[in-house]
């Protein structure tokens, strides 16, 4: 009895053993992902914004560019974020334009590093003094960037003696902040484009916003030759000549032509090499009467100069896609053409 009331023990215990190491606990709860984001106006970044540990990425970006709005700018989101981290931002104080950085990190000490480093390279050099940080909370889940603009922000580059933008100019005030008039339909643009009105005037190629992040926005000429200024303070509309200097330092038509368009976005295997980092992409045209149309995109670009040639004409940088080279020409002034900046000297 003895014997058979130890194994009964033994055999409840083992029993009783299985059973709790069968128990399976609970799994924890996914950790909810907060947002993050940084809100800039693209042509004066001084008009910054930022959120943080919003419970989703449309609130964020809102709430960035909703705070952006409140200080008076023309704002969109230029990085967006999920997860524990912090986004930093630098700019230029006393100057407009696009002389600004972002980065993002999971310390703000590491994505002010990246901004200021971001931000040196389109100050040439100017160190930076403005400085905003935003960070999610630590249990906000893993960091992850979602949005980055960096590649969509013109930073200078130098070709000889000579510092120009990288990208087509993107924006729709003057200097002192007026208002461009933005033409939304083939008819607006031949009003305000006519010889009649002469008024400046802006649209996106096909009318379509979405083209704006490679390929700016098109001008007429009045928007280019008005005295409130399109270039942000330290930079101009290039010359005739300004351009010709640029084409014959790169290796005259032929050569500059291939060194100065982008790697990639030319049709027909028309791409360049970008050598010198001009990066000029096919932005295509638009064309002064209401039934002219746009024309060109993906095969050629047309870019302003602010020389005149007469009553009627002015000259600009063009591509001959057929020939290969580029050339500086001249065309009527109420056509709607991309517009590239130099930086002032001295």
């Amino acid at each position: 009895m003895k014997r058979i009331f130890v194994f009964l023990l033994v055999a409840l215990a083992s029993t009783a053993w299985a059973q709790q190491k069968k128990v399976v606990k609970p799994a924890a709860k996914p950790m909810a992902a907060k947002y993050g984001a940084l809100a800039v106006d693209r042509s004066n970044g001084f008009y910054y914004g930022w959120s943080y540990d919003q419970s989703s990425l449309a609130g964020a970006e809102s709430r960035a560019v909703d705070e952006c709005a409140k200080k008076g700018g023309n704002c969109t989101v230029v990085l967006s974020f999920a997860g524990a981290g912090c986004a930093a931002y630098r700019t230029i104080d006393g100057e407009v334009g696009t002389a600004f950085g972002w980065g993002l990190a999971k310390t703000k000490e590491q994505a002010d590093a990246i901004a200021t480093a971001e931000c040196l390279k389109r100050s040439l050099g100017k160190t930076p003094s403005n400085f905003v940080w935003t960070c999610n909370s630590q249990n906000a889940g893993t960091l992850k960037e979602i949005y980055n603009a960096n590649e969509e922000i013109a930073s200078p580059i130098t070709i000889g003696n000579q510092v120009w933008m990288n990208k087509n100019l993107d924006v729709g005030k003057f200097r002192n902040g007026d208002p461009i008039t933005e033409a939304k339909t083939p008819e607006e643009w031949e009003r305000l484009s006519s010889d009649e009105s002469r008024q400046p005037a802006w649209c996106y190629y096909n009318f379509d916003p979405a083209n704006a992040a490679k390929y700016g926005r098109l001008y007429n000429f009045y928007a280019v030759a008005d005295k409130r200024g399109l270039a942000p303070a330290g930079w101009h509309i290039p010359s005739k000549a300004e351009y010709e200097t640029l084409i014959n330092h790169v290796g005259g038509e032929y050569t500059a032509s291939k060194k100065l368009r982008s790697k990639t976005g030319f049709k027909n295997g028309n791409n360049g090499t970008n050598e010198s980092g001009f990066n000029i992409q096919p932005a295509g045209f638009r064309g002064g009467y209401a039934k002219s149309g746009f024309s060109w995109i993906g095969e050629s670009f047309l870019i302003w100069s602010s020389s005149v040639k007469d009553e009627y004409q002015c000259h600009y940088l063009a591509y001959n896609r057929d020939k290969d080279f580029i050339y500086v020409g001249a065309w009527s002034r109420d056509n709607g053409f991309s517009v590239r900046l130099i930086k002032n000297k001295g």
